[in-house]
């Protein structure tokens, strides 16, 4: 059965964050009075900042970071830009973010919303990196997209072959949120999010069907992953990997995903 093996030194994981900063992104997220990018920049800064204690130990007196996590961030309206570099371990990863202001460099000022040119940057660099020593045998990589408004184009067919990709322990996993959606599944809050298994429950949104579709089904080990940890408790098995995103709490617990391959694992494995 795959998506089986645990995140460790030896076979780290791989995460890649595709962020929608097009103009759209300025505007507040619902219920408060920050804009989109803002939240996405403090909240993700949580979840990385957990990766980088997840790959911390102590030894003696000494602090010792030995990397579990490699992430590539891409931001992207009109184009993709990437930030930093690709495939950054998770210490210079926060050590940017952190020289940075706690900041990605968003701003809802990348123009339109070209999602396809963003995802094919994406696999470009999974087609090389499933192949390097230390992920080929790994979890495979996980892609992260968030974004909140309609693409001038369709990144269906660029998915199709980043889901293609695999390592020996499954194929590439995508998940797909989409920050201020209203979908046909009735729910309050993460709390009793139970998660999309039918196309007929993300509707009536052409966009959100495209996201649906673009989104892997969830494995059981993550799928019980997220719900031990207690981010979304009553997800259901079989639920693809798409998120409708209505407050900030359910952006909090949808980025929380990010760190959600092998928690358990990280906590054993060493």
């Amino acid at each position: 059965m795959p998506y089986e093996k645990r995140i460790s030194r030896a076979q780290p994981g791989c995460v890649v964050v595709v962020l929608d900063d097009s103009g759209s992104m300025g505007d507040p997220l619902p219920g408060t009075s920050d804009p989109k990018y803002q939240w996405v920049e403090r909240l993700l800064g949580f979840v990385l900042k957990e990766l980088l204690a997840r790959s911390t130990e102590t030894k003696g007196d000494a602090v010792v970071i030995k990397p579990r996590y490699f992430a590539t961030v891409i931001t992207y309206g009109s184009t993709p830009h990437l930030w930093g570099s690709e495939g950054m371990d998770i210490q210079a990863v926060v050590e940017k973010y952190t020289r940075e202001g706690n900041s990605l460099g968003l701003g809802g000022k990348l123009g339109g919303t070209d999602a396809a040119a963003a995802l094919q940057m994406v696999l470009n660099y999974l087609q090389g990196a499933v192949a390097e020593q230390q992920f080929s045998s790994a979890f495979p990589p996980t892609v992260f997209h968030l974004t909140d408004g309609m693409s001038a184009t369709d990144a269906r067919p660029v998915v199709e072959q980043i889901a293609r990709l695999d390592t020996s322990d499954g194929n590439v996993l995508l998940v797909n949120a989409f920050i201020g959606t209203e979908t046909n599944l009735a729910y309050k809050g993460p709390e009793d999010f139970p998660g999309y298994a039918q196309a007929s429950e993300v509707g009536p949104s052409d966009d959100n069907l495209r996201l649906f579709e673009m989104s892997s089904e969830i494995p059981e080990v993550m799928r019980a992953n997220l719900v031990q940890d207690g981010i979304f408790p009553n997800l259901r098995a079989g639920a693809r990997l798409f998120f409708d995103v209505r407050t900030r709490e359910m952006l909090k617990h949808t980025l929380a995903v990010v760190g959600s391959i092998g928690s358990r694992a990280d906590r054993m494995a060493r």
